[in-house]
């Protein structure tokens, strides 16, 4: 396999992500203000939309921990309800999108779970207490080809939970994290996930 240059393959937890709360451009839609029922967010620039529960409220993504370079996009959905780790709200999710040196094939996706390997290895080296509880995987959301992994680690005496999912279309990477306290961990990660498999590329 030909290497891919300049290609920076980036990953971003939940870690230290903080809410800065109506400071997104894209546009979000419910069926009904006075009640928590789904939202859907589009985001028309980098062409993707999702759906997710309304309990959930929508923010910038300010931090995290990533390896090699800065999103060109990132925007968090937190549940202000939960609990706290460092000041920032410990469950939720968090969208961050990649540009890549060069247009990615469907095709070529499988060829760089290696790179996407090292990657995941260099976030759990630099999370403390990180283990894996899933290992990589080639999967695909919606048709979008990727990989993803689920882990833990500790931040300020907390454990959390975590899974990611790092997805190709064209010269685009679209990560995609969803994390929690690990107490709460079983009763939120339904939703979560649930938001993560209607993450959908126009």
């Amino acid at each position: 396999m030909r290497r891919l240059g300049r290609l920076t393959i980036l990953t971003l937890t939940l870690a230290g992500l903080s809410l800065l709360l109506g400071a997104c451009s894209a546009s979000v839609g419910t069926t009904d203000e006075s009640s928590p029922g789904p939202k859907t967010y589009t985001n028309d620039q980098y062409g993707f939309t999702m759906t997710y529960d309304g309990q959930l409220e929508e923010g910038e993504s300010t931090g995290g921990v990533s390896s090699g370079g800065s999103s060109v996009f990132g925007v968090a959905f937190a549940d202000k309800s939960g609990p706290k780790v460092g000041g920032n709200y410990a469950n939720g999710m968090q969208i961050s999108v990649y540009k890549l040196a060069r247009e990615i094939k469907p095709a070529e996706v499988p060829k760089l779970k290696k790179e996407v390997s090292g990657v995941v290895k260099q976030i759990m080296a630099s999370l403390p207490g990180a283990k894996i509880d899933q290992p990589l995987k080639e999967l695909k959301v919606n048709g979008v080809p990727g990989f993803g992994f689920s882990y833990s680690y500790v931040q300020d005496d907390v454990t959390l939970k975590a899974v990611s999912f790092f997805l190709f279309n064209g010269q685009y990477e679209y990560q995609l994290t969803a994390q929690a306290a690990s107490e709460d961990w079983e009763t939120v990660k339904g939703k979560l996930e649930s938001a993560i498999q209607t993450f959908t590329i126009k």
